[in-house]
C-alpha cells in the first residue's frame, strides 16, 4: 500500500479513468425498441461495449491496460526500460478516447425494414467510459507535459558524454 503514494495526480487520472471505464464498459451503452405501425417487434434490448470491437472492446483494453500500466510503472513493478511511457501513455489514451467519442456519435448500428421506427437512447454506460477515457487520457497528457522525453544522453558511436554543454538550436550566440 506504500508503493500506491509513488502515484501523482496525473497518475490518480489515468487510474480513475481505466476504473471508470472497466465498470462501466460492462454497462448498459445503448438501449432500442423497434416498432411497426405501434407494435413492438423488436422489445427493449440493450448492449455494452463488448457488443462493439473496434469501439467497445478495443477502447476498453487500452484504457484498462493504460491505467494498469500506469500503476506498475509507478510502483516500480515494470521498469520503463528505452520505452517512451509518456509519449505512450498519451497516445493509448487518445485513441481509446477518440474511439469511445465515435461510438457515442454513431450510436447503435441497427438495421431495421421499411416502416419500422428505432426508438435508440444512450446508456449511462457510455456517457460514463467516455469521461472515463477523458479522464485518462488528461492524465496522460499532464503526465507527459510534465516529463516530456526526457532521457540520458546515449551516445551512438559509443565513448563518454561531451565535456561542454550543447546548447539547444536556436540558442547559440552570435558573434
Amino acid at each position: 500500500m506504500d508503493k500506491l503514494k509513488a502515484l501523482k495526480v496525473n497518475d490518480w487520472l489515468v487510474v480513475a479513468g481505466g476504473v471508470l471505464v472497466l465498470v462501466f464498459g460492462v454497462a448498459r451503452w445503448f438501449s432500442w425498441e423497434v416498432t411497426v405501425d405501434q407494435v413492438v417487434v423488436v422489445p427493449e434490448d440493450t448492449s455494452n461495449a463488448f457488443d462493439y470491437l473496434l469501439t467497445g472492446v478495443l477502447p476498453w483494453l487500452l484504457i484498462v491496460g493504460a491505467a494498469a500500466v500506469t500503476v506498475l510503472l509507478a510502483t516500480e513493478a515494470l521498469r520503463p526500460g528505452n520505452v517512451p511511457w509518456p509519449l505512450v501513455m498519451v497516445g493509448v489514451t487518445l485513441l481509446g478516447f477518440v474511439l469511445i467519442v465515435i461510438r457515442l456519435i454513431l450510436g447503435h448500428d441497427l438495421e431495421t425494414g421499411e416502416g419500422a421506427d428505432l426508438d435508440q437512447s444512450r446508456g449511462i454506460g457510455i456517457w460514463m467510459s467516455a469521461l472515463g477515457a477523458l479522464m485518462a487520457f488528461v492524465g496522460a497528457f499532464i503526465g507527459f507535459r510534465n516529463t516530456g522525453l526526457e532521457t540520458e544522453y546515449k551516445p551512438v558511436a559509443g565513448g563518454l558524454p561531451p565535456e561542454r554543454e550543447i546548447p539547444p538550436p536556436g540558442d547559440v550566440p552570435t558573434p
